[in-house]
């Protein structure tokens, strides 16, 4: 075994389709989500000792636990905010799986590596949520994933590095500064579901339909009107249950909508955390400048292609 390993993996957007990659639904029928690896890191340094720290995280001890290794110093931290929605636990779960099966000499493929993480995170840690987070920090890029049962299809998607150029620079994400525990939000929208909620229904169907023109459209079509859809997107969230937008994500909203954004949504399950915003073409400084006036915290990073990175050390 090495002396060291790092692990570094990236958060993620989700443009459009999320929540459809979350049981129940995805049980009963087949969810879509399209996604991009955002360059806000999450890191592990796992060192080898004789008499290693304690370490309190609950996702360090699940997944050694896992993997039966109790003689580790383990360091895990992440560039994302607490409570962004930008699926950093399920970047932190990608990169303390690679490590550790690093340390164990185990070869996992990607796929591999975010089946285990989502499981950490659910059967062990009791969290809820879907599967796309793990996915887009293993593999990075462009996904277009389809969910049914425990099932993953992954279709990587090529924009083309013009129109990836083009979307990165009208692309604007703000953290509202406003901590959510998404696990609450996704707990009212499963009963919701499963109560047969109409309006859950069709916000869902609603969402699912967005997101195979959304895919279309980033790979063929024109940026501008990925714009619309993301509204659509929004709309059709903020139908699955109240707990999803609050007073001051809207206010947000109508900041961006005066200042040039074209479209956005709230990323992951909602209530805060941070927003994605497309601005119109010319108007992403006006609309950064008009965000962080209003209290928000405007995180400048690009796509990620490289997915989940480990390294040996020596």
């Amino acid at each position: 075994m090495q002396d060291q390993i790092i692990a570094r993996a990236p958060t993620r957007l989700d443009f459009v389709g999320g929540w459809t990659d979350v049981q129940p639904f995805c049980d009963a029928e087949q969810g879509l989500v399209v996604n991009a690896a955002f360059g806000v890191i999450t890191r592990v340094s796992v060192r080898l000792s004789e008499s290693p720290q304690p370490n309190t995280d609950r996702f360090v001890q699940a997944a050694c636990r896992r993997f039966g290794v109790e003689t580790l110093d383990v360091s895990l931290r992440s560039d994302a905010p607490v409570g962004s929605g930008l699926g950093g636990s399920g970047a932190a779960g990608v990169v303390l799986v690679g490590a550790l099966g690093a340390v164990r000499a185990e070869a996992m493929t990607r796929r591999e590596i975010a089946d285990l993480a989502h499981d950490i995170e659910v059967q062990d840690l009791g969290m809820i949520g879907g599967k796309q987070d793990q996915y887009a920090a293993a593999f990075g890029g462009f996904l277009a994933l389809e969910f049914l049962g425990d099932a993953v299809q992954v279709k990587p998607l090529d924009p083309g590095l013009e129109r990836v150029r083009e979307l990165e620079s009208r692309s604007v994400v703000v953290y509202t500064g406003q901590s959510r525990v998404s696990g609450n939000i996704h707990a009212n929208v499963q009963a919701a579901f499963r109560a047969g909620n109409p309006d859950t229904l069709q916000a869902l169907a609603t969402i699912r339909e967005v997101a195979r023109r959304f895919c279309g459209e980033l790979q063929n079509g024109s940026i501008d009107a990925l714009g619309d859809l993301l509204n659509a997107n929004w709309e059709a969230q903020k139908r699955l249950h109240p707990s999803t937008t609050n007073e001051r994500v809207e206010a947000f909203f109508e900041i961006a909508r005066n200042a040039g954004a074209a479209g956005g949504k709230a990323l992951g399950a909602g209530g805060g955390g941070c927003l994605y915003f497309l601005a119109r073409a010319g108007d992403t400084q006006h609309l950064k400048q008009a965000l962080t006036a209003a209290g928000g915290q405007v995180l400048d990073a690009g796509f990620d292609f490289q997915g989940l990175v480990v390294e040996t050390r020596t």
